[in-house]
């Protein structure tokens, strides 16, 4: 099979696009469902998710990472790629049923948990789908363009259900429903349009056990990982109960859309760098990874500083005033806009296409011990506020040792020339928050307007620094918009 080379700047516009409305998604129904569903309604399906959650991780096992990586090293020869892709269903068929033998038995042995059982039942569906979607097979052979074409559908299809369905306080199991339409919905074609690219024939002889190591060091990561990513709102509803949880969803929720459309300038590229690590090419591995940090910077940076600055009118906005609270702790959570985009970039982007899956685990490990902790001591106390804190907490440790473990195969200081650029040209973002507050304007025109002058000032004065990563985005832009016109 022969693989076309695609363009890193159309794979991030795709999978920006596809990554937008993983987000956009969500948000936009919240924002709906919040006024309708009340905080105990989200805070029941916010918890009944982040408990399936980490059985879902279970039937996966670690193949989002283990598997992007390996095909876009077989991605050339389909008859290797076919027998690949079968043995990863093979190893996923037998964990599904083990996740949803441990499911049930949790169930029925943890009391909590018989209060949740419908949603929790609902929840799972995604727990099969998932294993067959095979979303590393797609992100593996670069296929963004096909990921957010079928996102976009499916999302757009759910937004309208959501609308005709979700009218009433007690319609918490449909809001369920339709968040797994817009989420997994979409796997099942992943599965049909595969023939495209592998042939599901049997192969004489699978190398299951070749797989298995591999596997269970990246599932071990994604557990330690996911475990301080979700841990927050599981233990907040065992300890404080739906309200705590919904107040705490809401105010993660921004912050965390975020998150995920800065961190997805990288994740285009842990293809292509897998493929030049397997040929060796260092110099076009560090050119890479340098564009992946400042991107990330960036974009970043200004976005903390907003967030925190615009937090009462943001829970206002996505949200309502019965969430008023939840502002506080969203400007507490502000500082993961920084630290995980970083931690994302240095060890997804770099150590794991370069096979150091375990330095990544230690880094990840010690962020979900710190976690389980701090909950522990602060969520009793303090609720959602405390499990900001300990979140806060926890992704410092991440990004802190992740930065010393990348030290030992990069110069990192190299990768940090124009840090300095990006917190110059974000600090008159608070002054324009400032002053704009004293325009007589809702909070709905305060915010965009906030955040268009934000925006032009940002990038103005990156512009008059000269930043060269602003400036090769935007010729590269305009450069795809030529062609285009050309083409045309």
């Amino acid at each position: 099979m022969q693989f076309r080379k695609k363009s890193l700047f159309v794979n991030y516009i795709f999978n920006f696009i596809k990554t937008f409305c993983n987000i956009a998604f969500p948000v936009i129904t919240f924002t709906y469902s919040a006024r309708i569903l009340g905080v105990d309604g989200i805070g029941q399906v916010n918890f009944a998710k982040s408990v399936i959650t980490y059985f879902s991780l279970l039937a996966v096992l670690g193949m989002n990472y283990y598997g992007t990586r390996e095909v876009a090293k077989l991605r050339e020869d389909r008859n290797k790629l076919s027998k690949f892709v079968q043995e990863m269903l093979i190893i996923n068929s037998a964990a599904t049923v083990l996740a949803y033998v441990l499911l049930f038995l949790s169930m029925r042995v943890v009391p909590k948990l018989q209060g949740y059982q419908t949603l929790l039942l609902v929840n799972s569906i995604a727990i099969l789908l998932r294993g067959m979607g095979m979303e590393w097979l797609y992100q593996g052979l670069e296929e963004y363009s096909y990921i957010a074409i079928r996102s976009l559908l499916f999302q757009f299809l759910a937004l309208g259900f959501m609308f005709f369905i979700v009218k009433e306080p007690e319609d918490v199991v449909s809001y369920a429903m339709i968040n797994l339409f817009a989420t997994s919905g979409s796997y099942v074609l992943n599965f049909i349009n595969a023939r495209k690219y592998v042939e599901f024939r049997r192969f004489d002889h699978y190398e299951i056990k070749k797989h298995l190591s591999p596997l269970f060091w990246l599932f071990a990561l994604v557990i330690s990982m996911e475990l301080y990513t979700v841990l927050d709102s599981t233990m907040l509803g065992f300890i404080q109960g739906d309200a705590a949880v919904g107040r705490y969803t809401a105010a993660v929720k921004v912050n965390k859309m975020v998150i995920t459309l800065i961190s997805a300038v990288g994740t285009v590229l842990i293809p292509r760098l897998s493929f030049y690590i397997g040929r060796g090419e260092n110099a076009k591995i560090k050119i890479l990874v340098d564009k992946a940090y400042n991107y990330m910077f960036l974009l970043s940076i200004p976005a903390a500083v907003g967030l925190f600055v615009l937090s009462k009118e943001i829970i206002l906005l996505f949200s309502g005033a019965e969430f008023s609270s939840a502002s506080f702790t969203m400007k507490l959570l502000t500082p993961i806009v920084l630290t995980i985009p970083f931690s994302v970039a240095t060890n997804q982007q770099m150590l794991v296409p370069m096979g150091h899956e375990k330095l990544m685990l230690f880094a990840t490990s010690l962020g979900a011990v710190t976690n389980l902790i701090c909950n522990a001591i602060l969520i009793p106390r303090f609720a959602e506020n405390g499990a900001a804190v300990a979140t806060v907490l926890a992704e410092t440790v991440v990004a802190v040792v992740s930065f010393f473990n990348a030290g030992r195969f990069f110069e990192m200081k190299q990768f940090f020339i124009n840090y300095y650029q990006y917190w110059i040209a974000a600090v008159p973002i608070s002054l324009i928050a400032y002053v704009i507050r004293f325009f007589p304007v809702n909070y709905v025109i305060r915010v965009l307007l906030i955040v268009f002058l934000s925006c032009e000032t940002y990038f103005f004065i990156l512009w008059a620094m000269k930043n060269q990563y602003l400036i090769e985005a935007m010729n590269t832009a305009r450069d795809k918009l030529k062609s285009k016109r050309i083409a045309s």
